[in-house]
Formats: structure tokens, sequence, C-alpha cells
């Protein structure tokens, strides 16, 4: 099977989508009622401060906006650009803050990966002069 089967990258990019767009509201409903039921100790602090800052709600608007973009399939490819520094944020906070939940990183970053040799004709155009 191809790499770039239509019916496997539309499955992997509405279901990537769909997390992240999740991922991004639940955040933002979770800062909004200020409820870190469910959240290990040692993020807590972490997560506090990047409120404070208002970083946390840029992250988290960011990833409701770029899985929009993939689920609706619309600009996914600038959808997946979006999201690839937030997928190394994802995997350097949770090493170093709550490496039980590394795995999540670790997947969201493949499929960075994947959905980045999709549309890397798309990509193309950025790395040469």
């Amino acid at each position: 099977m191809s790499a770039r089967n239509k019916y496997l990258v539309n499955t992997l990019r509405t279901l990537f989508g769909l997390f992240m767009l999740f991922s991004g509201v639940s955040g933002l409903w979770l800062a909004y009622t200020g409820s870190m039921e469910g959240m290990p100790e040692a993020m807590i602090p972490v997560v506090e401060g990047l409120k404070d800052n208002g970083i946390f709600y840029m992250i988290k608007i960011t990833e409701a906006v770029a899985g929009l973009m993939l689920a609706l399939n619309l600009l996914p490819a600038l959808g997946v650009i979006f999201l690839a520094p937030i997928a190394v944020g994802i995997i350097v906070f949770n090493s170093f803050v709550a490496p039980q939940y590394v795995i999540s990183g670790v997947i969201v970053a493949l499929l960075e990966i994947y959905f980045g040799y999709v549309y890397w004709a798309k990509y193309k155009a950025l790395f040469t002069r």
C-alpha cells in the first residue's frame, strides 16, 4: 500500500484533526473552568505558569484551529505546519514534566512526519533557494 493512498491519508488526517481539535477545545474549557482534576501533580504548576503568560491559550487555540483545518480538509498542509512546533513542545514538555505521557507526543510527531512526507510537494519550495 502506498503511503500516499488517499483513503489512508484522509482517514489519518481526519482522525488527527479531530484529536487536535478535541485537545485544543478541552484545554480551553479546562482553563476556563479552572479545573485541574486528573492532571499529574508535576504538570499543574507548569500549566499554571503557561496560563499566566497567555502561552497556554495560544497553544490551545492553535491546536483547535489547525485540528479544524485538518478535519475539514481546509488547507491541510498549512494545518500540519501549524502543529509542527506544538508536536515538538509536547515531546519536550512530557519528557521532562510527565514522562508517562510521552507516548502521546511520539504519536503526534510520527503523524507530523508522515504528513510532511504526504504534503512534501507543497513544502518543497520552502527548502529551495
